[in-house]
């Protein structure tokens, strides 16, 4: 869940040059993370509000979950289709 205002935790797998796992935001995302989440919307799943991190958390480390399957496809993306969409192309 992206909220445009307020903090927001990423609680997945760090994704070199775009964000690193357990980053904090507030008053949005950052350009790259925000692209990348546009392209690959699963990964909302892991863009959480700080009043329920610890739930998103043990979700996360739940096979079958929804973000534990969003952790699964951000780590199969290649470097290549990562940088891809976050310098603005698309796949």
């Amino acid at each position: 869940m992206i909220k445009e205002n307020g903090r927001v935790m990423y609680i997945g797998p760090t994704i070199h040059g775009v964000v690193k796992n357990g980053a904090v935001f507030s008053g949005g995302i950052p350009k790259t993370l925000e692209r990348l989440t546009r392209e690959k919307p699963i990964m909302k799943n892991l863009i959480v509000p700080l009043s329920g991190i610890v739930q998103a958390k043990k979700e996360a480390a739940t096979e079958g979950t929804v973000a534990a399957i969003a952790c699964q496809r951000i780590l199969a993306l290649s470097r290549e289709e990562i940088s891809k969409i976050t310098e603005g192309g698309s796949t």
